[in-house]
């Protein structure tokens, strides 16, 4: 009785708080495309053969961005002809510059044909672009040397939309409808506008094409509007033919 007792009078242990609500974790329907496809983005073009062929160069040149002086050179990705070239201030060597080209699926390849067409530049590195990754136009393809195969093909969607656009002016507004027949996000960076939309669209495309025939499907499935269109674009786009 006394042991009973002595237990009695000690002080009870301050209980602890009750834990906060673990915040809930998005569920599936809630993930953009983007993050459903994440594995496959992380292992982009690690399943790629393709090798460039550096063909000549290098040749001084006056870049088109600031006259920035720098070297171009000539290659080939399979039938594919472009420039490669590079701000001397970048200090990157010909060879660093190649395995996040080659990791882009062969559709995409055209991409580089058109940004060298003519005095084009081609693929052009700059130490520097104003704080962005890159940027892209059917007039350049211009990157920064820290610029990784996602954001290659994220450009190469905007060569080829707007290579499309100057045939089919309505590609945009066409995406536009594609955007809400789907009625499921990219990414939080292509909902602001409709061209980042399809640049985004563009290189996860080209991440799930790379990555297996069943990746490209699924993706394909969850956004049939914006996969068809890009489809289309993709394959009914080239570069002007050489002079």
């Amino acid at each position: 009785m006394t042991f009973l007792l002595l237990l009695a009078l000690l002080p009870l242990a301050p209980r602890s708080a009750p834990a906060e609500p673990l915040a809930p974790t998005a569920t599936a329907a809630q993930l953009n495309l983007k993050q459903r496809f994440a594995p496959q983005i992380a292992a982009f073009g690690d399943q790629s053969a393709a090798k460039i062929k550096i063909e000549s160069g290098p040749l001084p040149v006056k870049m088109r961005r600031q006259a920035a002086p720098g070297q171009t050179w000539q290659a080939s990705l399979g039938d594919i002809h472009f420039k490669i070239t590079i701000e001397d201030q970048t200090q990157l060597a010909i060879a660093d510059t190649l395995d996040r080209l080659q990791r882009l699926p062969q559709a995409y390849w055209r991409a580089f044909a058109i940004v060298s067409e003519g005095t084009k530049d081609g693929v052009a590195f700059y130490a520097d672009l104003g704080g962005a990754a890159a940027h892209g136009s059917q007039d350049y393809l211009n990157l920064i040397p820290k610029a990784n195969a996602m954001v290659v093909a994220h450009e190469a969607g905007h060569i080829l939309e707007q290579r499309a656009s100057a045939t089919a002016a309505d590609t945009l507004a066409l995406w536009k409808k594609a955007i809400a027949q789907d009625q499921i996000s990219v990414s939080r960076y292509g909902d602001q506008v409709a061209h980042e939309d399809l640049a985004e669209f563009a290189s996860l495309y080209a991440a799930c094409l790379d990555a297996s025939p069943a990746a490209a499907a699924q993706l394909q499935a969850l956004s049939p509007q914006r996969a068809a269109l890009w489809q289309k674009i993709l394959h009914s786009t080239h570069p002007n033919p050489a002079p």
